[in-house]
């Protein structure tokens, strides 16, 4: 063979070559949490310990705490296929399966809505895997990674039969509704937005539509949802609480949203990634195409005026903001030197693949502190009460991402000990389950430990400024208490013996009788 053969190569090959380097990057982004025992992710435990509960209800070995209460939430993704997993191959590894397939549909439905548009991937497949462990995926939202994988590929349904006959779009779609629905609502409330989007762009296009056309495809579109939304009402479905806070500051916390372990690499490499693509485009290569600058805008304004908090699930504009990320790549166009070219491909792979170290490190710390966590909860009997707390202010959120899957450790004691944990997922209107009448009053609806002054003024007979009822009585209700980050002397060792340490955190036994 020719030295020239050798050097030249055809867009097939460019391309086959490309789809193989690709995949390779994914499949070296997704091994540190694939190789870890417990994914380090804020939520991660909990969800992990809700499976538990779930997979063994209405078995001998049923949690003696929660039971099973299904409804039409929309937002059980995981809690319904990942407890028939668990007879197969155990809850941790199910769970674990449940995240890796999340992170495949993330990418695999970014590259096909590219493929749907302009039949491009390779863009598309670097933006999901530079993102993959963006804030809201490390944070550990497993339905909304799952569901908005799936939203991805309704999306791409959707542009891909939009010359065919109607009546199969809108048949794709009420299945698309249906499935995005259960999964996860915001998931389906973000596909609805884009393609809603994009028909008012078509229409614009059109010469002359006609009101009959215009008029089947609008409710088409609209009438599963409200049909889907009617079933679940009837049913006892809800979509949550409904408390919403809608702050300016979240907008600058997610401009820094790349990692979910490292906010100042994330809010670096974002500056980076920023300054490359103004300056590409001052040069004039790229642009958006088709309806790319009506979704650009209206994600835009979407991002500007969602809550931070809404129906009583936070960083719902952070979400908003990962899913614009997502789906705007299949509708640009880059007319870049081949220079430029490689340097910008060359730079995505190099942050992602620091993304996927961060990731690493952080799973060889929790893997650590996990082991001791699972440890020191061998020493509780069976069915004790676990009280998470913390030594900060509680405010929720910790000045370092790398303190965030500490948030809901203790929920490990539910998997390994049967432990009742107030702090669990079980939501009213998110998760199909509940606590029994004999916990009930102390269980906390959502939130993470409790800040340990308000436990120490409780304890001196006191009642703090910002009163939590359910631990009100604690050192009676409760029979352990899990401190994070807890002072070198031991606090309040009349009433608590602690009983086991680590780094991080100490397991105290609750000196004092339980209420009858």
């Amino acid at each position: 063979m020719s030295a020239a053969a050798l050097t030249s190569s055809s867009p097939r090959d460019d391309a086959r070559w490309a789809g193989i380097a690709l995949a390779v990057l994914l499949i070296v982004s997704m091994l540190p949490v694939a190789l870890a025992d417990i994914p380090a992710m804020a939520d991660y435990p909990n969800h992990l310990a809700r499976m538990s509960v779930l997979a063994r209800a209405g078995t001998a070995a049923a949690n003696p705490h929660f039971e099973v209460a299904w409804a039409p939430y929309p937002n059980l993704a995981m809690d319904a296929l990942v407890p028939p997993l668990t007879r197969l191959v155990g809850v941790v590894l199910a769970t674990k399966l449940f995240l890796l397939v999340s992170q495949l549909l993330v990418v695999g439905g970014a590259m096909a809505l590219s493929f749907a548009v302009r039949r491009r991937m390779l863009l598309a497949g670097l933006v999901a895997c530079l993102f993959l462990y963006a804030m809201p995926f490390a944070f550990g939202f497993l339905n909304f990674q799952f569901a908005l994988g799936l939203a991805l590929f309704a999306l791409a349904a959707w542009v891909a039969l939009a010359e065919r006959p109607l009546a199969l779009r809108l048949a794709v779609h009420a299945l698309a509704v249906v499935l995005l629905y259960l999964a996860h609502l915001f998931a389906l409330g973000l596909y609805g937005f884009a393609i809603g989007v994009i028909e008012l762009w078509r229409l614009r296009q059109a010469p002359r539509p006609t009101v009959g056309a215009v008029v089947a495809l609008w409710l088409g579109m609209a009438a599963p949802a409200i049909a889907v939304a009617a079933i679940a009402a009837a049913g006892g479905g809800s979509v949550g609480g409904t408390g919403t806070i809608w702050n300016a500051e979240s907008k600058l916390f997610w401009l820094g949203m790349l990692n979910g372990w490292s906010r100042e690499y994330a809010t670096i490499t974002a500056g980076i990634l920023l300054v490359s693509l103004l300056l590409a485009w001052r040069r004039g290569q790229w642009a958006f195409v088709g309806p790319g600058n009506w979704l650009a805008v209206g994600f835009g304004l979407l991002y500007l005026a969602m809550p931070f908090r809404l129906f009583d699930t936070g960083y719902v504009d952070g979400r908003v903001l990962l899913a614009a990320i997502l789906i705007l790549p299949a509708f640009a166009r880059f007319d870049l030197p081949v220079g430029w070219r490689r340097g910008m491909v060359g730079l995505a792979v190099t942050l992602c693949l620091a993304n996927a170290g961060l990731a690493a490190y952080a799973q060889s710390i929790y893997r650590r502190e996990y082991a001791a966590l699972l440890s020191a909860f061998d020493l509780m009997p069976r069915g004790a009460r676990l009280l998470p707390a913390e030594s900060g202010d509680g405010d929720g959120t910790p000045a370092n991402l790398l303190d965030f899957p500490r948030i809901h450790a203790a929920t490990l004691a539910v998997i390994s000990r049967d432990a009742f944990v107030p702090t669990l997922f079980a939501f009213p209107g998110k998760q199909p389950l509940v606590a029994k009448p004999a916990v009930q009053h102390i269980k906390l609806l959502e939130g993470g430990p409790i800040p340990w002054r308000f436990l120490d003024i409780y304890a001196s007979g006191r009642v703090p400024d910002e009163p939590g009822p359910y631990v009100a009585d604690w050192t009676r209700e409760f029979d352990f208490l899990l401190l994070i980050d807890p002072p070198a002397t031991g606090p309040r060792p009349e009433i608590l013996e602690r009983v086991a340490s680590g780094p991080h955190f100490a397991l105290y036994r609750i000196l004092t009788r339980r209420r009858p």
